[in-house]
Order: structure tokens, then C-alpha cells, then sequence
């Protein structure tokens, strides 16, 4: 058995595989965020253009992304802060990828909604510590500023 790509240490048919698979339907933002990650490690455009909503959806390009998620190896999740009130739910994420031997982290505010029961992505506001990260030793303080050691944290997906 795969562990999940989304690092919740679950494993992939236990975790997002049953959303991404339509066993079951994200009951919560983060569980929608989760799986929209692991969708873009299999390149899965599919599901991530089903997830979205309104603006998100206006100006999604699946052959673009395709193309770009293609490109890129995931390296790691970490959720930071998730907020849910009724119908609207926002998640703070970062995420940690590598494309043309250079690391990166992704870290953005995603906004989402939910219509007739089922949770969508509508915006993400990125953050401004979007970054290129440098090579890190296993024992060296994680470039991600989580406070952790690289090799538990960015580096453990490696």
C-alpha cells in the first residue's frame, strides 16, 4: 500500500484516493485541498478542473497544467492553518517542488466554497514567501521555516 502523497501519513486508498477515485466526497476544505495536491502529483487534470469553481475555474488552463505538473516532482504538504465557517472554508498551505533541479516552495491561502454539499475550489491568494529553496543536509533547519529538521519535513518525501 501507497502512503498518501498529501503527507496526512495515511495511506492513498484510505486518504485521497477515495475522493479522487468518487468512493466519497471531501467533507471538509482540507480534505479537498489535500486531494487536489495528490492530483496534481499524478498529473490528474481531470479532477482538479471538477474541483473548481468560479474564478478558479474562469482562468484554469488544464493543458497548461498538465503540461507544467508534468514537469514538476512534489516533494511535500504542510498544512498550516484551515478555517471553515458554513458554507466557506479557507486552508494555508505550503507546498514543496522541485522543476529543473531547483526546489521551490509554494505557499498560498485557499479559498473555498460549498455548493449543494459539495466543497470547491474558488481563489488562492499566494503568499509573499513564495521561494526558491537551496540544496539543505538532512540535519539542517528546513528553508520551508517550519522549525523542523529537512529530513522530517520537506526533505521527507524525497
Amino acid at each position: 500500500m501507497l502512503i498518501c502523497p498529501c503527507c496526512s501519513k495515511k495511506f492513498y486508498n484510505q486518504c485521497c484516493g477515495l475522493f479522487i477515485q468518487g468512493i466519497e466526497l471531501p467533507k471538509t476544505p482540507e480534505e479537498l485541498m489535500r486531494s487536489r495536491y495528490t492530483a496534481y502529483t499524478q498529473s490528474n487534470m481531470d479532477y482538479i478542473e471538477k474541483t473548481m469553481r468560479e474564478d478558479a475555474l474562469a482562468n484554469f488552463d488544464p493543458v497548461d497544467a498538465g503540461q507544467w505538473s508534468k514537469q514538476v516532482t512534489w516533494l511535500g504538504l504542510e498544512v498550516i492553518n484551515t478555517s471553515q465557517n458554513n458554507n466557506e472554508g479557507t486552508v494555508e498551505f505550503k507546498a514543496s517542488y522541485e522543476i529543473n533541479n531547483k526546489k521551490f516552495i509554494l505557499a498560498e491561502i485557499s479559498h473555498f466554497k460549498r455548493l449543494d454539499n459539495k466543497w470547491y475550489y474558488v481563489s488562492g491568494s499566494l503568499k509573499p514567501n513564495n521561494k526558491i529553496i537551496p540544496k539543505q543536509k538532512p540535519n539542517e533547519s528546513c528553508a520551508c521555516g517550519s522549525g523542523r529538521k529537512h529530513k522530517k519535513c520537506c526533505g521527507a518525501n524525497i
